[in-house]
């Protein structure tokens, strides 16, 4: 019976999919044909540009990230079929997990910055060398440091003869567990601050070079745009991140040095929980870009999303900074005693005076109610915005958006329902609230891939836009990356949410309090339960699992196969899904590119 509902739920979800694009964007197929028909290239796929240091950046990222999960789960499945002979090899890439913690922050990071240059350079971001050239090798500085850091995790092994783990939970090589002495030591401590200098270093330039860019005086004038909101906020949101990142790594190497001190370990120990409050960071900044990419695709030369969305954007980087300062600040301010909660994402504070205690509570509590509203004020206004002259001019929202949009609700509606439980449950102590709470904690391993595959989509759709530029100047409200890549986006999207729903629906059925998940958030089925529940779930995540990384490697594909003459609307490749279409991105009016009434020749929409 459970096999026949999660079937159906599955095919529910699939037809929705099929069916609801098309009906909520009323997309008319003979007017899209028509407008495929308008425009002409600028470029050729002898003429085109290469992909943009900023992207291949981005891609390298993005390749590490997903590679060392695929190989994960493929030497997980090796293990669960031959009886566990590949365990140190599975400790080895759990291991290496940890190192590309930095990978979606500093996506996003690079994404604001290119969509930056796009803007100053209105699309010409090669005539103008912008990103300047010293910050684009800034951007690979930093991806090589990542990927120093996982090949020094792969190949300390070797070296000790031990497949336990060399890293710290933050993705740092933990001197205390590498048993090297000597010239080795030495050597490795040596790389290991090299690989810090470069990777922070690398962030600090890129930050630096998106406040000096300057736009081109042919196209502005003296009165180029300030840095956007949008952008801004991703700065200030990955800036506390690596700040926080950084103090950790600094604390625990003063503590190598100098031994462990009272004020060192309790610092060492907020910092670690200060860690916890700035994981939104990548997701919220992701969603910034995605917003205002959508506003520059109306209005590629002042766009921005409405002033009500951008204090939004500002009120959820706030929101995260306070509750970080609140953890560091706070036990060294007023006498506090900051502790990890039920589950990781919840930092609790004890406090002597019960008056203080419900002060800071309260504002702990305001700031997680500004963050969640800020979001969801800035979802509300991707759907809200329109042209600023001629509503009809509005073009829908792209396949990319739709995908960033469904990731954030996933992922924020996990955190949201766990910090809800847990409050709950500290009033009232139902036992059902504490199942709610470990089911809660088990799906935050599902949604932790929402980030880096929204940041791919965003970076993929900018790609795409650069290749559709038509002889005219513009940019087809219709254009995007090819459909199939399209379909691999929304696979990808679904099956994180099929996951999601496993991991609910599981414990639900089995009677189990807590989900089981393998470090990738796929869940298992606990032992004892009926062998037919066990096929499904089995079948259902192997099938998920397909799907996800299906999705990722056609989207990444897709990027160096994008050529003027296979994206839309010059083209359409067809769907990875027989029958199915995905639907298209713009619409046309009268079969041509709509024409907004300033500046006086046709705009770019970006």
């Amino acid at each position: 019976m459970v096999r026949v509902l999660v079937i159906v739920a599955l095919l529910g979800m699939v037809q929705g999919h099929s069916s609801t694009p098309k009906t909520v964007l009323g997309l008319d197929q003979m007017g899209a044909a028509s407008s495929a028909a308008g425009p002409e290239p600028m470029f050729t796929e002898k003429t085109m540009p290469a992909v943009s240091p900023t992207l291949q950046c981005v891609m390298s990222l993005g390749f590490q990230y997903f590679l060392i999960y695929t190989c994960l789960a493929i030497v997980r499945t090796a293990n669960e079929f031959d009886g566990f002979a590949f365990v140190g090899v599975q400790k080895m890439l759990e291991t290496a997990c940890t190192t590309v913690t930095y990978a979606p922050m500093l996506s996003v990071l690079f994404l604001g910055a290119r969509m930056r240059a796009i803007q100053l350079s209105q699309g010409d971001t090669e005539k103008y060398k912008l990103p300047q050239p010293w910050v684009q090798m800034a951007m690979f500085s930093t991806i090589y440091a990542v990927l120093a850091q996982v090949v020094l995790v792969l190949i300390i092994p070797v070296f000790t003869g031990e497949m336990s783990e060399t890293t710290d939970e933050h993705g740092d090589i933990d001197m205390s567990k590498v048993q090297m002495g000597g010239m080795g030591a030495m050597i490795l401590s040596a790389v290991r601050y090299v690989i810090m200098l470069a990777l922070y270093g690398g962030f600090t330039v890129v930050i630096v070079g998106i406040f000096m860019m300057e736009g081109p005086k042919e196209i502005w004038g003296d009165s180029a745009p300030p840095v956007s909101p949008a952008v801004m906020s991703t700065i200030l949101l990955a800036t506390i991140f690596f700040k926080v990142y950084l103090l950790v790594a600094l604390s625990k190497t003063a503590i190598e040095l100098s031994g462990p001190s009272p004020f060192l370990t309790k610092l060492q120990g907020l910092l670690t929980l200060a860690r916890y409050t700035v994981n939104f960071a990548p997701m919220l900044a992701i969603l910034f870009i995605g917003a205002r990419m959508r506003a520059l695709q109306i209005d590629p030369k002042h766009g921005n999303p409405q002033r009500w969305a951008q204090m939004c954007m500002y009120g959820c980087t706030a929101s995260v900074v306070v509750q970080t300062l609140m953890v560091i600040i706070m036990p060294f301010c007023v006498q506090c005693e900051c502790k990890q909660g039920v589950t990781e994402g919840d930092v609790v504070f004890e406090m002597e005076h019960p008056t203080v205690a419900i002060v800071f509570t309260a504002v702990r509590y305001l700031a997680l109610l500004a963050l969640y509203a800020g979001f969801t004020a800035v979802i509300v206004s991707v759907f809200l915005i329109t042209h600023p002259t001629d509503v009809s001019l509005t073009p829908p929202i792209s396949p990319a958006m739709q995908c960033v949009m469904n990731l954030t609700l996933q992922y924020f509606t996990v955190y949201l329902v766990l910090f809800v439980s847990i409050t709950v449950g500290q009033f009232t102590g139902l036992e059902v609230v504490h199942k709610v709470i470990a089911i809660c904690d088990g799906a935050q391993k599902t949604v932790m891939f929402a980030p880096m595959l929204a940041i791919l989509f965003v970076g993929t759709r900018m790609r795409a836009l650069q290749l559709t530029k038509a002889t005219d100047g513009t940019i087809p409200p219709s254009a995007g990356p090819q459909t199939w890549v399209q379909d691999g986006m929304f696979l990808a999207t679904w099956s994180v949410l099929v996951q999601l729903i496993m991991c609910i629906l599981v414990p639900i059925c089995t009677g189990t309090a807590t989900p089981e998940t393998d470090h990738s958030g796929n869940v298992k089925v606990p032992e004892g339960s009926h062998k037919y529940l066990g096929i499904a779930v089995e079948v259902i995540r192997y099938l998920s699992l397909l799907a996800m990384y299906g999705g990722i490697a056609t989207v990444m594909v897709g990027i160096y196969l994008m050529t003027p003459e296979t994206l839309p609307p010059y083209s359409n490749d067809g769907t990875l899904i027989p029958e199915q279409e995905v639907p298209l991105t713009g619409h046309s009016v009268g079969g041509e590119v709509p024409q907004p009434p300033t500046p006086p020749t046709k705009a770019e929409t970006h």
